[in-house]
């Protein structure tokens, strides 16, 4: 949430346009239903399985075939999660994808 919301600062002092850049979200069941901050500053959101991390946000080939379907320029992991596993941005960098 603080990322996106830092993003969209960004985006709007240098870029005149806090709508830039556009944020693909990945969210489980559990967050679609507590209407977190974060799937309500995505742009897109893309539901993924609930449950453990290891079928969500720290599965590095959920992260990676998320991105490629939706056509990213970039991924942030966020901290712990997927960040902590060299295979994400390994697989990103072959898909050229940062």
């Amino acid at each position: 949430t603080k990322a996106m919301l830092s993003l969209r600062e960004f985006a709007f002092d240098v870029l005149g346009d806090a709508k830039a850049l556009t944020f693909v979200a990945m969210a489980s069941g559990q967050d679609l239903d507590a209407n977190a901050e974060f799937v309500r500053l995505a742009d897109r959101v893309v539901e993924v399985p609930s449950g453990s991390n290891k079928n969500n946000y720290a599965n590095v080939e959920l992260i990676i075939d998320v991105a490629e379907r939706e056509a990213v320029d970039a991924v942030w992991p966020g901290w712990g999660h997927a960040s902590e596993y060299p295979e994400l941005p390994d697989g990103l960098a072959k898909r050229n994808i940062t």
